[in-house]
């Protein structure tokens, strides 16, 4: 990615959480979920069409705010609506919309102030779109080719079950941040479908790495504070090595996580919850997506061919 791109991609996805963190404190949330997830959907297609998108993935996160009972009904529906979507050619920006989608479903969310989130992250989802747009970034990713019916239908069955069993599992056995769980898992399950194994084993890599990096920081240095700006560093320079190196990028997003993280939690706990997550994702993905391929081989074997090609 230029550094032009890089430039105009802080300015949109990072510019408003660090606005509103300043201004609101922990709203600084939703202007994070709101940022990056219509910046990505805006790659995909159109900023109306992105837009839509990421209102009603943020809508299906309100609905969940506090509400974990909640959250497990909500999960399986939005996985089916992304299937639906592609079987219409738009599987992948409401995909990226739910990647952050699954921040709703913790604890860090300061549910206490709905009213408040809404507006940081009506906003936030305007300025990143307008910003996405203006620097020409927008539905750059190439049209996604439509899914058969047959395919839409398994991976629905498997995405839907994939996301309500992460998260039940991240929220109750992963901590505050569980939301690591089906994040990754719905990340991991990003079209296209045939590089789902070599993308989990550069996200894998990616992860440890980033993980080891701000771990070893944090022994150099244990005030977070000196660690924040190696989060500042990281970020672009993720960003300017895609789309050579997805695993590189990786290590990057998580370095800058984990630095920003890390001045509210624990590094140790937080280092475990990410490879912890990241692992079980992986495994869970690899499961769901086997049984997912035997029955696509049954029922449509030339679709299961065309995804091995």
């Amino acid at each position: 990615m230029p550094w032009k791109a890089v430039g105009a991609t802080l300015l949109a996805a990072a510019l408003p959480p660090v606005v509103a963190g300043i201004l609101f404190g922990k709203l600084a949330i939703a202007a994070l979920i709101a940022a990056m997830s219509a910046y990505l959907a805006a790659k995909d297609v159109r900023t109306g069409s992105a837009g839509l998108i990421v209102f009603s993935t943020g809508l299906a996160g309100f609905v969940c705010l506090g509400n974990p009972d909640m959250a497990l009904l909500v999960a399986p529906t939005v996985g089916l609506a992304a299937a639906a979507a592609g079987h219409y050619g738009f599987a992948r920006p409401v995909i990226r919309g739910l990647i952050f989608w699954t921040i709703f479903t913790s604890a860090l969310m300061p549910a206490d102030r709905p009213e408040a989130l809404f507006v940081v992250y009506c906003l936030s989802m305007a300025w990143s779109l307008g910003v996405t747009r203006l620097a020409g970034l927008s539905a750059t990713m190439g049209a996604e080719e439509a899914e058969s019916g047959q395919y839409s239908t398994v991976f629905g069955v498997v995405f839907a079950t994939g996301l309500a069993i992460s998260v039940y599992v991240g929220s109750r056995y992963f901590g505050a941040h569980g939301f690591w769980f089906p994040l990754t898992f719905v990340a991991l399950c990003l079209p296209p479908h045939g590089q789902l194994f070599s993308r989990t084993f550069q996200r894998g890599v990616g992860t440890v790495v980033g993980t080891l990096v701000v771990f070893l920081m944090g022994l150099v240095a244990p005030d977070p504070w000196w660690i924040a700006p190696l989060g500042v560093v990281a970020l672009p320079i993720g960003f300017r090595i895609l789309p050579q190196s997805y695993a590189g990028f990786i290590t990057c997003l998580t370095i800058t996580v984990l630095a920003f993280l890390n001045l509210a939690t624990d590094l140790d706990t937080l280092a475990f919850e990410r490879l912890a997550t990241m692992g079980a994702a992986a495994v869970m993905t690899g499961i769901l997506a086997a049984l997912g391929a035997l029955v696509l081989w049954f029922v449509k074997p030339e679709a299961l061919k065309a995804l091995q090609g």
